[in-house]
């Protein structure tokens, strides 16, 4: 009898906390001019009109600058980037929609990759081992170029939109569902190595024979002079070292330990840039099936003992896990290789038996116990340690150099949105060529930069949470005011949690952002990244 008490008694202030966002967003905007967006949870846009108005904007004045193209039947010339040369670095999944983009406008675009090609039998895995999820804003960019792309993408990934999270083995919390979806169409599971061969067997279908793209593979960049646009490689399968003719822009779509940046740094006068490790380390395995505990078709977070965590997304080749832990959070052992009555804690990163690995990893998650066997700990076994990092920069490009995705901002993985937000920026970096056309490379990465760099930095602040900066209280209520969201914004209450707005929405990062600074602090105004951006362009001539 006292339960619907006390859940009459802390309805007002479980109201209060999920209107926060709302109401702090409203506090925030006073002053600023409307914005709009795209897309919201109630009007999604369709593929159609993303594809008509043929780019993704970061502001109200991107969008009103697309929805006039979308008005008019004047379409920009094939031949409107013809006497630009790019080479780019890395074949990603930005990389390579960056070439399909900068091909499609007429351009001459040089790809070099380090690692082998992705459908290949020796570059599968290596450093693509992680599936990744592409929703809206990563299926919207993607079927800028046209929607044949995208359909010859989706048969190798898996339609999902439901996301659980397992607090204990018996207890699950349905953290989004096809409902929070609105109608829209679910994202898309996929390997990164899949997405890639798919991206790169359409990029040779449609422009191998056109005489204006070459591909490299296993190639290691040497340096990268971002003021000549020279760009200096090592074949590392024997081919020795060359210098590439100069070009007119070299992109860096390389990652987090990105050389184009090391070029950017070094050419312009008061770049910066923050790297920071993200605490933990990470591996990943792929398993067969969904373990029987489980849903087969939704996403899992699972904490398990000492520390660590698990996370499953299911694809159209199995379960992809990524198994993440801190070295200072033990993992009992109890397969081979232990002692008998040995109860001394050691860390998975210290295992270096597959039988030691499939039971200290069926104990810490018993939920995928059933599933973990000796093929799982050689898989653990094998993989180099990766451990994330968070990249902010102050700009994105310098003289004939720019950077895009992980190079430009990495958010560590913390938000899901990396792939996404990094195949935004390639639609985001042509848009800009094309149209500053007339006005040449220089206006156009400065353009590129005014627009991306808020994007960038706002999707890491969001990816991460408050800061200490902003005290405990404001962290504290900000935990509340996500966990009642989630719950009321289910029944039309609330504000849906950040996951599922950047997820099922294109309202962009910055303005999902500014809407917070009450839970997360200041956040520049759109005029003072742009003076900001403009004022390290001019340093760097």
């Amino acid at each position: 009898r006292s339960a619907p008490r006390l859940l009459l008694g802390l309805a007002p202030a479980l109201l209060c906390a999920a209107l926060l966002p709302k109401l702090s967003g409203l506090f925030a905007s006073i002053d600023r001019a409307p914005r709009e967006t795209f897309c919201s949870l109630r009007s999604p846009c369709s593929s159609a009109q993303v594809r008509s108005a043929g780019r993704i904007g970061a502001s109200a004045a991107a969008l009103a600058g697309a929805q006039r193209r979308a008005a008019s039947p004047l379409r920009l010339s094939a031949k409107s980037l013809a006497d630009l040369e790019v080479v780019i670095v890395g074949a990603g999944p930005s990389g390579l929609l960056l070439a399909h983009k900068l091909l499609d406008a007429g351009a001459r675009v040089e790809l070099l990759e380090g690692r082998a090609d992705p459908r290949s039998l020796d570059g599968g895995t290596e450093g693509r081992a992680y599936a990744l999820g592409l929703g809206i804003r990563g299926r919207s960019a993607i079927r800028t170029v046209d929607d044949a792309l995208w359909e010859a993408i989706k048969p190798s990934g898996f339609g999902s939109e439901r996301f659980q999270l397992h607090p204990t083995p018996t207890l699950k919390i349905e953290l989004r569902s096809p409902d929070d979806g609105k109608g829209l169409e679910p994202s898309l599971l996929i390997y990164q190595s899949d997405l890639c061969g798919a991206l790169l067997t359409e990029l040779e279908a449609r422009h191998a024979a056109g005489g204006r793209l070459k591909i490299a593979f296993k190639v290691r960049v040497e340096s990268v002079d971002a003021r000549t646009g020279i760009v200096v490689v090592q074949d590392t399968g024997g081919g020795g070292r060359r210098e590439l003719a100069p070009a007119g822009l070299v992109a860096g779509c390389d990652g987090v330990n990105s050389i184009v940046r090391d070029a950017v740094q070094k050419a312009c006068e008061g770049f910066s840039v923050t790297k920071a490790p993200l605490p933990g380390n990470l591996k990943v395995i792929r398993f067969a099936k969904m373990p029987e505990a489980l849903d087969f078709d939704a996403v899992h977070a699972i904490p398990g003992s000492g520390g660590n965590s698990i996370f499953l997304e299911p694809t159209a080749r199995g379960v992809c896990a990524l198994i993440t832990w801190r070295d200072a959070a033990p993992v009992a052992a109890g397969g081979a290789g232990a002692k008998e009555g040995d109860a001394a804690p050691v860390s998975l990163g210290d295992l270096t038996d597959a039988e030691a690995v499939r039971d200290a990893l069926a104990k810490a998650f018993p939920l995928v116990a059933d599933v973990v066997d000796l093929d799982a700990g050689r898989q653990f076994l094998g993989q180099n340690l990766t451990r994330a990092a968070t990249i902010r920069c102050n700009t994105y490009h310098s003289a004939r150099a720019v950077l895009l995705g992980d190079a430009a901002h990495s958010s560590g993985g913390a938000s899901g949105q990396g792939c996404n937000a990094a195949l935004m920026d390639a639609v985001a970096l042509v848009d800009c060529l094309v149209d500053g056309a007339n006005e040449g490379v220089d206006a156009a990465l400065l353009a590129y930069s005014q627009q991306r760099v808020p994007e960038g930095h706002a999707l890491l602040d969001l990816s991460l949470g408050p800061s200490d900066e902003v005290g405990a209280f404001k962290k504290a209520l900000f935990g509340l005011s996500t966990l009642v969201g989630n719950v009321l914004s289910r029944f039309g209450l609330g504000t849906p949690p950040i996951q599922t707005l950047a997820t099922t929405t294109l309202t962009p990062f910055a303005e999902m952002r500014r809407e917070r600074e009450f839970f997360f602090g200041e956040f520049p105004t759109e005029a003072e990244f742009k003076k900001e951006v403009a004022v390290l362009a001019a340093a760097s001539k």
